[in-house]
């Protein structure tokens, strides 16, 4: 049975997943082919925290509305992750649920201080055997011991351990999934570990649903931000 992908900030229930192999091409047509209906909503805010930041240079306006088929240019504020890059584009802030694409970038030396969280969480929940159970606590003991002293490639040797454990599957470091909402449509998470960079780009759209044309826009724009980031942060 596949099992999903852990993303950076926490376990999530994954309903389906599809796999995290695509290329880097422009796709021929936009992922959206007609416009959505336009509601009103409120004007582009400055959170004081990301508007002209260098987290929201990481998607250009174009990159946005070719997966969302409309504008995404309002930025929403987001807590502050001291050394990464990150920002939220939304369709409309009047709303709790809304069109939005979110890109969180961070040096792997942030990233890792995260992972005993993630180790916590799979162990409580049960979703790891004692196969790995050895192998999560070491992980868990040397990154609290000396979290500067983990290495980029040690770093991604715990995503991929991670991912192994979520997906069944060996020396991954880049994947996506379509989590389940409690609305019964998805959003989409996007990974990837390599370049001394951690990535994870979220996409959410009301009554999304699962597409192949929706994944491979989504690991696009991902491996577009992603190397946009790995040339910022390094």
């Amino acid at each position: 049975m596949r099992r999903a992908l852990i993303v950076s900030c926490a376990l999530a229930v994954v309903l389906g997943v599809l796999g995290a192999c695509g290329g880097d091409q422009e796709p021929a047509n936009p992922v959206r082919t007609l416009e959505p209906k336009r509601t009103a909503s409120s004007p582009s805010v400055d959170p004081g925290t990301a508007k002209n930041s260098e987290g929201c240079r990481l998607l250009t306006p174009a990159e946005r509305r070719s997966i969302a088929g409309e504008k995404l240019n309002i930025v929403a504020p987001l807590p502050v992750i001291k050394g990464a890059l990150l920002c939220r584009w939304v369709k409309t802030l009047s709303t709790p649920v809304t069109t939005a694409i979110k890109v969180v970038s961070q040096p792997l030396d942030v990233w890792v201080k995260n992972v005993p969280k993630q180790i916590d969480n799979l162990m409580v929940s049960g979703r790891s055997d004692g196969e790995y159970s050895d192998r999560l606590q070491a992980a868990k003991k040397t990154i609290l011991g000396s979290p500067d002293e983990v290495s980029d490639k040690q770093a991604c040797k715990y995503f991929s351990l991670l991912v192994e454990i979520s997906m069944d599957k060996k020396n991954q470091t880049e994947g996506i999934l379509f989590q389940g909402t409690q609305r019964g449509d998805y959003k989409v998470t996007w990974q990837k570990c390599a370049g001394g960079v951690h990535t994870e780009l979220v996409y959410e759209e009301p009554g999304l649903q699962v597409s192949l044309a929706l994944s491979q826009a989504v690991i696009r724009l991902g491996k577009t931000a992603h190397r946009r980031a790995v040339d910022q942060l390094r």
